[in-house]
C-alpha cells in the first residue's frame, strides 16, 4: 500500500488531539524532542529501558516491591500502551475523516522512554492513506487501517517477544484488545460516530492477522461479569490470550481474558 499525498493531515491531527489520552500524535513532533525511528525505539537497550521504566511505575502505583512485579507484566503493559496508541490514531482517522497518517515503521517515531514527550508521532505530515467510508464497505475500510497499521504492530511484537521473552501469545491477544478497546473509547467519546467506529472494529476482526488475537462471541455464552464489552448487549469480546497482570498481587483477571469464563470469580471488574 502506497501513501498518498492528501493534504489532509493537518485537521485530523488537530482532532487527534482534541479527543486526548491514547489519540494524540505528534504529526511532526516539535523541534528538540527525543523521538526516535520506530525501531530504533524498539531496539533492545531501548526497550529494556522502557521496560525496566514501566516495572517501577506498575511496582509504585500497587504499593509493591519493585522484585514483587514480574518482568513480563512490564513488558505485557509497554506493549499494550504502544499498541493502543496505533489503533486509537488509525480507528480515529479512518471513522471521523476517511483518511489516515503514514504509520508505517519508516515514518512513525515516538520517545524512547515511557512517559517520553512524544508518545507516537509521525515524521511526514503530508503523506497517508484514503480510507473508504466505513458505512459503504467496512471490509474495505478494514483493509485500508490493517495495512497501515499492522506492520509497525508486528515490529512492536517481535521486538518485545525478542527483548522482553514474552510469549507471542501474549502479545497478539494484547494487540487485538487494544483494537476493541480502542473502538470502545472512540465511541464513547464521539456516540454518532459510535456505530461506524464498532463497524470498522468488527471487520478488523474478521482479518486473520487480528483475529489471532481474539473475536466476537454471544455474550450470552459467557458467565456475568466476563467478555468485553461491545457495542451490542448480545455480543463481547473474548481474547485468546492473557495480558498476564493478574500476576500482579492484587489484580484479578480481565473480563476479556481467554482464563476468565472458568475462572469468573477471578475476574476484576473494570479491567
Amino acid at each position: 500500500m502506497t501513501p498518498d499525498a492528501d493534504g489532509g493531515c493537518g485537521q485530523v491531527v488537530a482532532d487527534l488531539a482534541a479527543l486526548g489520552g491514547f489519540f494524540v500524535l505528534a504529526a511532526p513532533p516539535s523541534p528538540g524532542t527525543d523521538a526516535l525511528p520506530w525501531a530504533d525505539a524498539l531496539a533492545d537497550e531501548a526497550l529494556r529501558a522502557r521496560f525496566a521504566t514501566v516495572r517501577a511505575a506498575l511496582a509504585a502505583s500497587s504499593g509493591l516491591p519493585l522484585d514483587q512485579v514480574d518482568l513480563k507484566v512490564a513488558v505485557s503493559a509497554t506493549q499494550v500502551g504502544l499498541a493502543s496508541r496505533l489503533w486509537s490514531v488509525a480507528l480515529a482517522g479512518a471513522v471521523l475523516h476517511g483518511w489516515l497518517p503514514d504509520l508505517s515503521p519508516a515514518n512513525l517515531l515516538a520517545s524512547p522512554g515511557h512517559r517520553g514527550p512524544v508518545p507516537l508521532g509521525v515524521g511526514r505530515q503530508g503523506p497517508g492513506y484514503a480510507v473508504p467510508a466505513v458505512g459503504g464497505d467496512a471490509a474495505a475500510a478494514a483493509s485500508v487501517v490493517a495495512g497501515a497499521v499492522l506492520p509497525s504492530l508486528t515490529l512492536l511484537a517481535d521486538a518485545c517477544a525478542r527483548t522482553g521473552r514474552t510469549p507471542r501469545r501474549v502479545l497478539t491477544s494484547n494487540a487485538t484488545s487494544a483494537l476493541v478497546g480502542g473502538a470502545r473509547v472512540l465511541a464513547g467519546l464521539r456516540p454518532r460516530q459510535g456505530p461506524a467506529a464498532w463497524a470498522l472494529a468488527r471487520a478488523l476482526l474478521d482479518l486473520p492477522q487480528v483475529a489471532d488475537g481474539g473475536a466476537r462471541v454471544a455474550a450470552a455464552s459467557l458467565p456475568d461479569g466476563v467478555g468485553g464489552a461491545m457495542e451490542q448487549a448480545d455480543e463481547a469480546f473474548l481474547r485468546s490470550g492473557c495480558c498476564v497482570f493478574y500476576r500482579l498481587p492484587g489484580h484479578g483477571l480481565c473480563p476479556d481474558c481467554v482464563l476468565a469464563p472458568s475462572r469468573a470469580g477471578e475476574v476484576t471488574p473494570g479491567h
